[in-house]
């Protein structure tokens, strides 16, 4: 008997989908499913992930996440010397069920919810309002990355008793420092509604009327979208011109170099699945200042310093002054993020959706 993985939706690049495939799937064994480039779909045993991007045809389903609506599942299978009889289990990093495989038990993942409460575009919130469920009924366990999706779930109408949390891990993890390498605040965020972009340029304002010495920028690291002429009005007011760097995107090479040497990752968001960076900054022993959420509670409590939303950035101009003025500050919350990303591991992560899977397999 054989587990497959339904990686149909994977994509190269950067991103925080694809980020997560690569770090889980090394531990599950079985064939993959996925897209390669211009061979379409195949079935084949392996870690390795295809890069090139798809044919045109699948490279538009794969943005409408309806890949596998124009794949033959069953022949691709075939081709492979596999059929629906000997596959013990479908397991998914993606929300995405293999709908063409009815009656083989399936774990998804579910990253997140916000779009159902923050959308960036109405094919995202028609897609989570009317597709997603069909996924979440078809699968027999749902992994969610938090209990804060797995809350969100709940209220979706998912059954207690098929959703399982597993949050995220990270697999390496250095030392923490005794002081920053530089001044610069660090922002990975694309200019969408829930990352709170506007607000991080008000909280980083109202630190720099306190302190107009300061050496450093903040450099926001993320995709532009129709909300980046709001936030490019939004440094012209502030009079911050100078002092913010909007970088659309960074190889992963600059973007480690650019987290080792900043003095604290900033989060304003107001709703994630996980947020993923802080864990990322804290595994660097970097001090994170983030937004009081639910999430951000749940996942990074007693090992970041929180602010408040929704006051015109005070409280975040304050944190960070605090974290400038005292040095035992900045390195408590060094020490106290690389335990929490120790705590947080991957091979805790790979554990559990193994377990998940092994539920149905038993």
């Amino acid at each position: 008997m054989t587990l497959l993985s339904n990686l149909l939706l994977f994509s190269g690049g950067h991103s925080g989908f694809s980020s997560y495939v690569r770090r889980v799937m090394p531990a599950l064994p079985g064939m993959r499913l996925l897209v390669d480039g211009a061979r379409g779909a195949v079935c084949r045993p392996g870690d390795s992930l295809p890069e090139e991007p798809p044919a045109p045809t699948l490279a538009f389903l794969a943005r409408l996440s309806l890949t596998q609506h124009g794949v033959d599942v069953p022949r691709t299978l075939a081709a492979a010397g596999l059929n629906q009889a000997a596959i013990e289990a479908v397991y998914s990093p993606f929300c995405d069920a293999l709908l063409a495989l009815d009656g083989v038990p399936q774990v998804i993942t579910c990253h997140d919810l916000t779009p159902l409460y923050f959308s960036n575009s109405r094919r995202a919130a028609w897609r989570y309002r009317l597709w997603n469920p069909v996924h979440l009924r078809r699968a027999q366990r749902v992994i969610a990355i938090s209990r804060f999706v797995a809350d969100q779930l709940l209220d979706l109408g998912v059954p207690t008793e098929r959703i399982r949390v597993v949050p995220n891990g990270i697999g390496v993890v250095g030392q923490s420092r005794r002081q920053p390498g530089g001044a610069d605040l660090l922002m990975l965020a694309r200019h969408d509604g829930n990352k709170n972009v506007l607000h991080a340029l008000q909280g980083f304002a109202h630190f720099l009327a306190g302190h107009p010495a300061w050496p450093g920028q903040l450099r926001i690291v993320g995709r532009r979208s129709r909300r980046t002429r709001e936030v490019e009005r939004a440094i012209r007011e502030l009079g911050l011109k100078e002092r913010v760097q909007l970088v659309p995107s960074l190889e992963q090479a600059d973007l480690d170099r650019q987290l080792r040497q900043c003095l604290a990752l900033v989060s304003a968001t107001w709703m994630e699945g996980f947020d993923y960076p802080v864990l990322e900054a804290m595994a660097e022993g970097i001090p994170c200042l983030i937004s009081d959420i639910p999430v951000h509670r749940e996942l990074y409590d007693e090992a970041a310093l929180f602010f408040k939303l929704g006051d015109g950035g005070e409280d975040l101009a304050a944190g960070l002054a605090e974290i400038v003025r005292d040095p035992s500050l900045w390195r408590g919350l060094s020490e106290a993020g690389i335990a929490r990303a120790k705590a947080l591991s991957l091979t805790r992560q790979q554990q559990g959706i193994s377990s998940v899977i092994a539920e149905l397999t038993a």
